[in-house]
């Protein structure tokens, strides 16, 4: 049960890598292999480190205690992304009744580049690559390098953060976690690249957007 329940969080917190996937294979985005890694590497390491502030808060608490701030943390983490989920269904679609196109990776978006717009240069970068995944690719290239990799693995893995400090608390192990966390990144990714490069309906990731947060809540309250 509790493999299965770490297989479920990983899975939860990775599923923005299927819609990223999916942009950058439609973009014909390239991402070598090595860059791939450094994605998954750089998200192992984010949710390491919120796992382990976790883990070291629910040592000074009692278990059970620290066992329900847990489970409670999971179910407003799943909340606030179907939250999320369903306030960006909504402004995409009254963009799309309004002006008649789709705002899912449309390129040269004024509007969302107005709203990123943000004095911490650093914090920016990662929303806009939240907002739009394929900005990502700060040089233009057509393939993501190292560097870039490094970043957008950090970004995908900003959402899950107070999840990961949650599972920790429930007690999850600080140590397998991240490396299932890594592997699904890995496989969703990878699918996602998959995916966009044939086609496939480019509103997978926000159809799928509602599954992470129902996940979330799920195991906060089993």
């Amino acid at each position: 049960m509790e493999f299965l329940s770490m297989v479920l969080f990983a899975f939860a917190v990775s599923l923005d890598g299927l819609g990223a996937g999916v942009a950058y294979g439609m973009r014909r985005i390239k991402i070598p292999w090595f860059s791939l890694v450094i994605i998954c590497l750089s998200s192992s390491v984010a949710i390491s480190l919120s796992m382990f502030f976790g883990h070291l808060t629910g040592s000074f608490l009692a278990p059970v205690w620290a066992d329900r701030i847990g489970s409670l943390i999971l179910v407003v983490m799943g909340c606030w992304i179907i939250l999320q989920a369903w306030k960006s269904r909504a402004i995409r679609k009254t963009l799309v009744e309004e002006k008649g196109y789709h705002t899912s990776y449309s390129k040269g978006n004024k509007e969302n580049e107005k709203i990123v717009i943000i004095s911490i240069r650093f914090l920016g970068i990662v929303i806009q690559i939240l907002r739009e995944p394929e900005r990502a690719d700060f040089d233009h290239s057509g393939t993501i390098n190292a560097k870039e990799a490094a970043v957008l693995g950090f970004a995908l893995a900003m959402d899950a953060l107070g999840a990961g400090f949650g599972v920790a608390m429930t007690g999850f192990t600080p140590f397998l976690t991240p490396v299932a966390v890594g592997i699904c990144k890995f496989i969703l990714v990878s699918g996602g690249l998959y995916l966009g490069a044939h086609k496939i309906n480019g509103r997978l990731g926000e159809k799928a957007a509602f599954l992470p947060g129902v996940v979330l809540i799920l195991l906060g309250i089993l």
